[in-house]
């Protein structure tokens, strides 16, 4: 934020809704908790919560400890996002595994070599929510063949094709002969020495008609 008055509105805002949620954790949880907010105000430039007796308090308590100790119990942000993604990827595995025991009784059940009442409440949950997606698949999978259906059988109208008749001479299918790609498009009943490209350029593709 560029407006100063702004910012220190809005951090003095964010601090007071922080100090309410971190007072409600200490009662929750009955644990102490101590807050120290580094301010760019030059006026105010550290904030302690409870209060600054409290923290020092607090914070002299905890370094009185030995650091084996304070260590014991200490997480970083990086540790609790690692651990926090360690358990996203178990949960995943979880559900991997869960979806392939899902499929392999789908299998059976649909080969007869088992029946419901074989399976037990976790089982029967699972395979039906199996059969519940392979249908939404499946009506996907129709929808889309339908509109592929659709639009190979619409007819070809936004395609213009300029079609002429070869017994007439139109200038505009004339190319230059410098281009030495040029392909001149003349009748084939028409003798015309322009359709004679020169036989120095390698790329020269000579056109005439056949003789009678």
């Amino acid at each position: 934020m560029v407006n100063e008055h702004r910012r220190s509105v809005v951090l003095q805002e964010r601090m007071e809704t922080l100090f309410k949620k971190a007072e409600e954790l200490s009662v929750l949880c009955d644990v102490e908790i101590g807050i120290i907010v580094f301010s760019p105000d030059k006026k105010n430039a550290v904030y302690e919560w409870p209060s600054r007796d409290k923290f020092k308090q607090l914070l002299m308590r905890y370094l009185d400890k030995p650091l084996v100790e304070r260590l014991k119990k200490l997480t970083t942000n990086e540790m609790f996002l690692m651990k926090e993604m360690d358990a996203k990827m178990k949960i995943i595995e979880q559900q991997k595994t869960e979806e392939k025991e899902m499929e392999q009784l789908f299998s059976q059940l649909y080969l007869g070599e088992k029946t419901v009442f074989d399976l037990d409440k976790r089982q029967l949950i699972g395979v039906r929510n199996l059969a519940i997606k392979a249908k939404e698949k499946a009506v996907k999978r129709r929808i889309q063949l339908k509109l592929q259906d659709q639009r190979l059988s619409s007819p070809i109208n936004r395609i213009q094709l300029r079609v002429a008749p070869l017994n007439v001479q139109d200038e505009r299918l004339q190319l230059p002969v410098e281009d030495p790609l040029a392909l001149r498009l003349a009748p084939l009943n028409v003798q015309d020495q322009r359709l004679q490209l020169p036989v120095d350029d390698p790329l020269a593709l000579r056109l005439a008609p056949p003789e009678n």
